[in-house]
């Protein structure tokens, strides 16, 4: 059994804070799974969109480890600092301790 795969690449921009700044690191994660979803939040009042991605990438992909705050867009994108389409890493799951076949990160992104 493989793994499935849709995307190449994800670029992933590491935050780190220099001099109480942000700055980016750029890596680059392998072929993945890349699954958009569209939403909606509501507060009683109103609603607003939520959409957000869930990434699934096996560990064979995996060259970083993403962590909360980061950013990450699919492909595999040049530029050393995340465009402002890039979305904002919510969530991460390690699953790097299962069967060799299934090993793999999690990300939720908004």
């Amino acid at each position: 059994m493989r793994f499935p795969v849709n995307v190449p690449a994800v670029t992933v921009w590491e935050k780190i804070i220099i001099d109480r700044a942000p700055a980016y690191v750029r890596h680059e994660l392998g072929a993945s799974y890349w699954q958009e979803t569209r939403g909606q939040e509501t507060d009683g009042r109103s609603r607003t969109p939520k959409n957000s991605v869930f990434l699934a990438a096996p560990t064979s992909s995996v060259t970083y480890l993403p962590k909360p705050d980061d950013k990450l867009l699919s492909g595999s994108v040049p530029d050393e600092k995340p465009p402002d389409t890039a979305l904002t890493v919510m969530q991460v799951k390690d699953f790097r301790y299962l069967l060799p076949t299934m090993m793999h990160i999690e990300v939720t992104a908004e």
